[in-house]
């Protein structure tokens, strides 16, 4: 028989073990859903060739993850975030702008300067010239965020307040490519060698930065070959600032066309045309300048794009041996493909390779003035990213 005491012991004890269950089943939450775990470098696999000499392939290619899609964050995570992309551009000043619709580009702004990032990609575009990030633009526990390189690399260039003091840039060494028994690519039709190209631009360059005052050192003054090796020790012995390799490009495909500018990948990262980072992903002297090189390598790619009208490749890394070794910030520079039936054309007019020298002697001394470079946001805008 249930008495009314009995009965109360009863709804007591059915009360507790509600609440009991009830709180196991809320613990965990949607934090701990597998598809906000951090993905890896080993899901951001390229296919595009690590030496500019090697055939690449798109760029869609180039900088998509294979990993599958992940669902936006709210925006209540993004605002509140200990850790998110608004917080890494917090102290810029910047807003950002999360995508809409079936849009995957979020853009980072302040003032007319926007960077423009690309979800699950290492393609980025700095105000609307492309480069290229160490690492995807992903979502880790369950944040959109750039990799700790990237934002110490890729934000100050794109965000900093405009202009500063001028740097002390006196001597300037100009590497050209190849030389006596390595003539580089060529291109047979039209007769060109790549070290003659090279050897007449830098040249050029040379008489550029002299007339702006600069000392300018080549590598090389006539046809000769020069060791990787000896090339940045030749820049270290005349205590250069800055140095800048001169090339031109080739690949299988002859489709393949426009510039692109290299600089030093950063320590324990994978170079642009590699998933993941190599055996050589050590620390090298020319990482101490890795910030100022890439300052100089986006400024040299938006000067020839707006000098030259050419494909825009990008600002890319790789760890080659002519920049392994310097003391100072330096750059590889790809300025067109002899295999590009049109561009090859273009490259043997010496008109062209004029426009070169004045487009990487206009980005040298912008870079030494400490001037805010000028973007191309309308330009690329109006041809789709």
């Amino acid at each position: 028989m249930l008495t009314p005491k009995r009965g109360l012991l009863l709804f007591i004890m059915a009360a507790v073990a509600s609440l009991f269950l009830w709180g196991c089943q809320t613990t965990g939450g949607d934090s701990a859903k597998p598809e906000d775990s951090a993905p890896t470098e080993e899901t951001a696999v390229e296919t595009a060739a690590p030496e500019p000499k090697m055939e690449v392939p798109k760029e869609e290619e180039l900088a998509s993850e294979t990993s599958a899609a992940q669902p936006a964050p709210s925006e209540s995570s993004l605002s509140f975030g200990l850790n998110s992309l608004k917080r890494q551009v917090s102290h810029f000043g910047a807003q950002v702008t999360e995508p809409t619709g079936n849009d995957d580009l979020w853009k980072v702004s302040v003032g007319a300067r926007e960077l423009v990032l690309k979800e699950k990609s290492r393609m980025a575009w700095i105000d609307g010239t492309k480069v290229f990030l160490d690492a995807p633009f992903s979502r880790r526990m369950g944040q959109w965020l750039l990799g700790a390189s990237d934002e110490a690399i890729v934000l100050p260039s794109a965000l900093a307040d405009e202009g500063g003091e001028p740097r002390e840039i006196k001597t300037i060494v100009i590497d050209p490519g190849h030389g006596g028994s390595e003539p580089g690519t060529r291109n047979a039709t039209l007769g060109l060698l790549e070290k003659d190209l090279n050897l007449d631009v830098s040249l050029r360059l040379q008489a550029h930065l002299e007339e702006a005052g600069f000392k300018a050192v080549l590598t090389r003054y006539e046809d000769r070959l020069v060791t990787l090796e000896e090339r940045s020790e030749i820049a270290n012995g005349v205590k250069a600032d800055l140095f800048v390799s001169v090339h031109f490009n080739a690949a299988p495909n002859k489709q393949a066309n426009g510039v692109e500018t290299y600089l030093l990948t950063p320590q324990g990262q994978p170079s642009t045309g590699d998933g993941k980072a190599g055996d050589d992903a050590v620390a090298y002297p020319g990482n101490e300048y890795d910030l100022e090189s890439f300052e100089l390598g986006l400024r040299v790619q938006i000067n020839l794009l707006e000098r030259l009208k050419r494909e825009d490749r990008g600002v890319k890394k790789g760890r080659f041996v002519v920049l392994r070794g310097l003391k100072c910030p330096g750059i590889l520079v790809e300025c067109g493909f002899l295999s590009h039936k049109d561009e090859a054309l273009l490259i043997s007019t010496a008109g062209y390779r004029e426009r070169v020298a004045l487009s990487l002697a206009d980005a040298i001394k912008s870079f030494a003035a400490n001037e805010r470079f000028q973007g191309r946001i309308e330009e690329q805008d109006s041809n789709g990213r």
